[in-house]
């Protein structure tokens, strides 16, 4: 038997993600040998993803709000977005030291698929070939949900739009998935201005690095008075719905574009609401919502590694992490609603790179 740390979900929060309340770190055991897999594979978990959305799926399981996400299981340790290596399989598509990503339990050891509580729909786990240069926990990041996330939205309707475009804004830019958002949009074209909201100067620092053109800190500055002097805005990357959302909708070009990723305004209560919903219509806007495999956007997925992969050896797409252990987990999973973490809030739990 071996130590086998573990985040478990111990009560819904009513508000924001209590560290030690909502989540508890807990030592069990497990035996790396006779562990049932049930079909499945033993993986030892390197890195794990903290993710604003993760915020939804903590409720009570007849509560369909958020249903685009599957609710956790109370007394059951946290799953999440993750990479690891199999150190046993009885999945013949798997093998002993295949690096792999997909959900996975935040544990030291993981099994996959476990019980059926938390067999899920967005369960999986497929084996990647993870260039050396590469560290793994970018698989949890830039190579991983946010940056699916972000490709797959903007590649299907942002890339043809930019085309012809002159000013995109991206609110809450300074994450993975805005940073992400940020530098394709410059893949796709050069001469597209960037307008780029964050709220710290070490966030408006890492739009610098990433060539965004005009920074702002929505803190300090005026939202609707920045995108007045330098829109209109043809494109509308939206991460945080919101006042945020409002001040785009009175400056965006006539047929301009709005994708809606996220909403970490409304994350934690029911929001502030619209108060200029009829924009959509006076200015013949097109909106696109989305959450990641569905949709229209689905079919960008399969050529996310082939197009990505290249652009971040090429160093067009960059990469930064605010690292935790995973006695930290409940700290990282708190940080992305607060603000607190500099680059991919990602749990370290092993360095078996």
């Amino acid at each position: 038997m071996v130590k086998n740390g573990t985040i478990l979900y111990a009560q819904h929060p009513t508000g924001l993600i209590e560290p030690g309340v909502t989540v508890k770190y807990v030592e069990q055991e497990i035996d790396l040998d006779s562990a049932p897999l049930n079909g499945g594979v033993l993986v030892k978990v390197i890195a794990m993803s903290s993710d604003p959305y993760m915020r939804y799926r903590m409720r009570e399981p007849d509560n369909k709000h958020a249903a685009f996400s599957p609710h956790l299981t109370l007394g059951y340790p946290v799953d999440n977005f993750g990479v690891g290596r199999v150190v046993r399989s009885e999945d013949p598509n798997l093998k002993v030291g295949d690096f792999v990503e997909g959900y996975l339990t935040f544990q030291e050891y993981s099994i996959f698929p476990g019980p059926k509580e938390q067999q899920h729909f967005l369960k999986y786990l497929v084996k990647i070939d993870r260039p050396p240069s590469i560290p793994a926990s970018v698989y949890t990041g830039t190579l991983g949900l946010a940056g699916k996330s972000a490709f797959v939205a903007f590649d299907t309707w942002g890339k043809p739009k930019a085309k012809d475009s002159k000013t995109l804004f991206v609110s809450g830019a300074a994450g993975p998935v805005g940073t992400f958002v940020c530098e394709y949009a410059k893949v796709c074209n050069p001469n597209l201005q960037v307008i780029a909201s964050a709220g710290s100067p070490e966030k408006i620092a890492i739009l610098k690095q990433v060539g965004v053109d005009v920074p702002f800190n929505y803190k300090e500055q005026d939202t609707a008075a920045v995108l007045r002097e330098h829109g209109p805005i043809d494109i509308y990357w939206d991460n945080v719905c919101g006042s945020t959302l409002d001040a785009a909708l009175v400056n965006m070009a006539p047929t301009g574009l709005i994708i809606a990723c996220g909403a970490i305004a409304a994350a934690n209560t029911n929001g502030d609401g619209c108060n200029h919903f009829e924009e959509i219509f006076e200015r013949s806007l097109t909106v696109h919502g989305f959450t990641l495999g569905t949709g229209e956007s689905a079919a960008a997925m399969p050529r996310f590694y082939e197009v990505v992969t290249p652009l971040i050896l090429e160093g067009k797409i960059t990469t930064r992490e605010h690292r935790y252990s995973l006695k930290e987990a409940g700290e990282a999973l708190l940080a992305v609603h607060l603000g607190k973490n500099t680059g991919k809030a990602v749990v370290i739990v092993s360095d078996d790179e």
